[in-house]
């Protein structure tokens, strides 16, 4: 007998061969789908005690933001309309030295609250202080997720880091090794962890290569932004004598567990290694378009797909794209790159739902058990209402290209982790949302006082 079945609803599958069901049901018992298929064949071999009825409602797998820093949460804001630098050092970093691990576990927290209301069941972090807070409440809240401690060993005078959050690269290595130790395969394997490598320009060779060792040791990714903007190859090249990717290639680095994220400036050499290594990348469109990374602009991510590499989506973070909602994001996915090639058939809606679900998952190293609706596979489903205006006033189109071209995060009515319902008709039932709001905002206007942060609006603003 199953716990729970979603019955009579468009269930998208993402199966090896796509299939979808008009009117599926998918049967869960514990934490695992035990049946996909058409409701009346679901319906006669499994009952539950739990129904929820499906109809007019889409099915798929639970969306997976491959590239979320959860400890921006409270920074959102802080980042608007500057260049990348100018945010990392001017503004995130000093950020991030004055939070305290309660600010951390909140900034997680409501993070997580509007992923989740956005249909994301899974996330990757990609490092930030404090990660043991963060965990606790990806634990706490029910997302499942991959968490990083975050390394830097290293920085330019020019562009100084606060003493904070420097350590030494023994100190990097050990306490990433322990937090790996401590949170992989935390709470029945909901919540993994991986080694962290932040930013090119703050990892000296010693700890590249040590946190490459103990990632195969302990046999997890790596999380990596490389590559990532104009002139950033450049600046490492005079520092290293080496471009950032080939850096991490001579360093011994590359291989499937290697996952690098935003990646708009690598050359057709690197390409190749990333292809010939099963490297993973991570491509963030909202994040780059927010800061001009020049993603779109320098046309290398249809690249390399076309290579084979396997491509994640992800939201970065509410400060660096404005929102974490996975919709929007395969939104810009399916359609930026047509616009930069001329070519309306590039990539498109299906292509965009696969690398938010099917292709995450294989980029976190994960789809033996998730990215897809199938038997066996954790019961990680999202649940969308078709009844809007975004759907009814197009008959005939494929829901699938609705839902990327038409609808938004907003559109989702219920999401299930691991078996567990996280949000029914859109109302969170694993924490009460309005005091989540209350505490961050007390959160926000606390640490912006503690920094001494004040950024006046570009336009008066009229009190009373």
């Amino acid at each position: 007998m199953a716990d729970l079945i979603v019955a009579n609803a468009y269930v998208v599958s993402m199966n090896a061969k796509r299939q979808i069901f008009s009117d599926g049901a998918i049967a869960i018992q514990r934490n695992k789908i035990v049946a996909v298929g058409p409701t009346a064949t679901v319906r006669a071999k499994h009952k539950a005690a739990h129904v929820i009825d499906g109809s007019g409602m889409m099915a798929i797998p639970g969306l997976i933001d491959g590239h979320l820093h959860p400890n921006q949460y409270l920074s959102n804001g802080i980042g608007d309309d500057i260049d990348i630098m100018s945010w990392l050092y001017k503004r995130i970093y000093p950020y991030e030295a004055v939070l305290t691990p309660e600010d951390a576990y909140l900034s997680a927290l409501g993070g997580f609250v509007e992923a989740i209301r956005y249909g994301t069941t899974c996330f990757n972090d990609p490092g930030g202080i404090h990660a043991d807070a963060m965990a606790q409440a990806a634990v706490d809240i029910g997302i499942r997720g991959i968490m990083t401690r975050s390394t830097r060993d290293i920085h330019d005078p020019i562009a100084p880091l606060p003493k904070s959050l420097i350590e030494t690269t023994d100190q990097n290595l050990e306490r990433g090794e322990a937090f790996v130790k401590k949170w992989h395969k935390a709470a029945d394997d909901r919540i993994r962890a991986w080694f962290s490598l932040r930013y090119v320009y703050n990892i000296s060779d010693r700890l590249a290569s040590g946190i490459g060792k103990l990632a195969r040791k302990h046999k997890v990714g790596v999380h990596a932004h490389a590559a990532a903007v104009k002139g950033e190859n450049e600046a490492i090249q005079k520092m290293f004598g080496k471009r950032s990717l080939e850096r991490y290639y001579d360093l011994g680095l590359f291989g499937p567990n290697l996952y690098l994220v935003h990646m708009g400036w690598p050359n057709a050499r690197e390409i190749t290694w990333l292809a010939d290594n099963g490297c993973k990348v991570a491509h963030c469109p909202g994040a780059s378009m927010f800061g001009a990374y020049g993603v779109f602009g320098n046309g290398m991510m249809p690249k390399m797909a076309d290579a084979g590499i396997t491509i994640s989506l992800g939201t970065d973070s509410a400060s660096a794209s404005g929102n974490l909602d996975m919709v929007r994001v395969m939104y810009l996915a399916a359609c930026g790159h047509k616009d930069i090639y001329n070519d309306a058939t590039l990539w498109g809606a299906y292509k965009a739902l696969e690398m938010a679900t099917i292709d995450g998952a294989k980029a976190l190293l994960w789809d033996d058990a998730i990215g897809s609706l199938e038997v066996g596979k954790k019961a990680d489903v999202t649940l969308v209402d078709m009844a809007g205006i975004e759907f009814a006033n197009h008959p005939g189109r494929h829901p699938v290209r609705s839902l990327v071209y038409s609808a938004t995060g907003k559109s989702v009515d219920t999401v299930i982790v691991d078996g567990r319902v996280l949000l029914r008709r859109g109302t969170l039932v694993t924490v009460d949302e309005a005091d989540v709001k209350r505490r961050l905002k007390a959160a926000s206007q606390a640490w912006r006082k503690r920094a001494g942060l004040k950024l006046p609006p570009p336009w008066p603003v009229i009190r009373g």
